[in-house]
């Protein structure tokens, strides 16, 4: 039996070794910041999960495998809000994915266009660029920008409106911390 184990949990530290280096390879191949986190989240997500799986064959039931366990899940769980973090700042900062269009060749697309409820969000700042004092809002009510908007359905009234904009008009956080919402 050890020799089975031992040949299960050389195999998952290999494939976990692999898809980190095509990690790393896809990181410096792909053409834009979109595809290159997609390439890292993935093979992440399987270089933990096999390495993790590979240690824990190693281990045993041991504290040694609960830690192994506990250091998995928060490695899951900050790999994916980072991911996200960063391909959402990037949106905000103006960067278009890259598609292919009818040729097969790769062109900056406004996200937008492709999906109307994301510049709702985009036009709102980032609660790290409000400066106390400034209106956290998209834009003034009778804009062409915020009029445009209300005619594909978005924010035209305040049940169709995105729920994760800020608001002017709103107090956010009350004196507790805690989200009224």
């Amino acid at each position: 039996m050890e020799p089975a184990i031992d040949l299960l949990s050389w195999a998952a530290l290999m494939g976990g070794g692999f898809f980190y280096v095509v990690g790393a390879i896809g990181l410096n191949r792909m053409p834009d910041i979109f595809t290159r986190l997609h390439a890292v989240s993935v093979s992440e997500t399987l270089g933990v999960g096999l390495l993790t799986l590979g240690m824990l064959l190693q281990a045993g039931f041991t504290l040694v495998a609960v830690k192994l366990v506990m250091i998995m899940v928060v490695l899951m769980w900050t790999g994916a809000v980072a991911t996200h973090a960063l391909a959402r700042a990037a949106l905000h900062d103006g960067e278009k994915p890259l598609l292919a269009d009818k040729g097969g060749a790769l062109m900056p697309t406004d996200p937008v266009s492709l999906f109307p409820e994301l510049g709702v969000r985009l036009a709102a700042p980032l609660k790290s660029e409000i400066v106390e004092g400034d209106s956290p809002g998209p834009a003034d009510a009778g804009s062409a920008e915020s009029e445009a908007l209300a005619e594909v359905g978005y924010g035209a009234d305040e049940a169709e409106a995105n729920p994760d904009a800020e608001r002017p008009d709103s107090a956010g956080p009350d004196s507790t911390g805690k989200d009224d919402r």
